[in-house]
C-alpha cells in the first residue's frame, strides 16, 4: 500500500519539533551564542505537536512514522527524569 505524498511533510515537521530541543540546547553552550529562554510548558506544547504531526504521517502513509512518535515522548521523560535527578535528597 502506498501512501499519501502529504504524509512525508507531517514527519519530517514532527522530526524538527522533536529535535529542535537538543539543537537549542546545544547552541546554548556556544559562546556568544543568543541566549533562548523558553518556558517547560513551550517545550510541552511543541513536543505535543510533534506527537501529533507523527501520528497524522503514520495514519497517512507509512506507519515507520509512527516511530517518530516515540521521539516527543522520550524527551519529556529524559527531562523529567533529569529534572528529578538533580534534587537533593
Amino acid at each position: 500500500m502506498i501512501g499519501k505524498p502529504s504524509a512525508n511533510p507531517f514527519g519530517y515537521a514532527s522530526l524538527v519539533l522533536s529535535l529542535s530541543f537538543w539543537v537549542l540546547l546545544t547552541l546554548h553552550f556556544i559562546p556568544g551564542f543568543p541566549k533562548i529562554d523558553l518556558s517547560f510548558n513551550y517545550w510541552i506544547g511543541m513536543w505535543a505537536a510533534a506527537l501529533f504531526m507523527a501520528l497524522v504521517a503514520a495514519a497517512r502513509g507509512s506507519g515507520r512514522w509512527a516511530l517518530a512518535a516515540i521521539i516527543p515522548l522520550a524527551n519529556f521523560f529524559v527531562l523529567i527524569f533529569l529534572s528529578h535527578a538533580r534534587e537533593p535528597r
